[in-house]
């Protein structure tokens, strides 16, 4: 083998890569071939043959006795929207009218709606200009507001009740090269 150069070695060793490649890709296309389906085979016909007899059944009841009642189909209400539903025939509904525009009558009268309809009490004009706005929200004595204290020291807190004070809030300084999910001090 050492007279072979290098650029032989490399063409039989692709060579015999596709080789491999080949017989394998037959290998396991083999594998996913579907066996033929065998025709069963069927026994001989025997010579005997049985005779089936069909006895009639015997009816107590006359067929001109049979009553079957009268079946009423209910009229439904007729939508008049221009379609038609009878039997297999259908038609698309008509288009839609717009609605003639209201007079300017219409528009400025007090005591109806742009639409027709009466309104029973005609609406009072209010003055904006002369509407007072509230000062602040009306403190009520029973309930105390947020961040009040009572007389033992504790501050209200809304939805939390009456807290006592623990005093100024405390932060220590961490060491930023460590693991962030590390536990700092005592979890008991």
């Amino acid at each position: 083998m050492n007279n072979i150069n290098d650029k032989t070695k490399r063409r039989l060793i692709v060579a015999s890569g596709l080789i491999i490649s080949v017989i394998l890709i037959v290998l396991i296309s083999t594998q996913f071939k579907k066996e033929p389906i065998e025709d069963a085979v069927l026994p001989n016909q025997s010579v005997e043959t049985n005779d089936i007899i069909v006895e009639k059944p015997v009816i107590t009841e006359k067929e001109d006795e049979i009553i079957v009642p009268e079946i009423k189909i209910p009229d439904t209400e007729k939508i008049d929207n221009g379609a038609i539903d009878t039997g297999t025939e259908q038609t698309i509904q008509e288009d839609v009218e717009k609605p003639k525009e209201p007079t300017e009558e219409q528009l400025t009268d007090p005591t109806q709606k742009p639409n027709g309809e009466k309104v029973e009490t005609p609406p009072e004009p209010v003055e904006h200009d002369k509407v007072e706005k509230p000062t602040g929200t009306p403190k009520s004595n029973d309930v105390p507001q947020g961040g009040d204290t009572n007389n033992k020291g504790q501050t209200y807190l809304p939805g939390f009740g009456w807290i006592e004070n623990s005093g100024e809030n405390q932060g220590t300084a961490v060491d930023g090269e460590g693991d962030i999910n590390k536990q700092i001090g005592n979890m008991d």
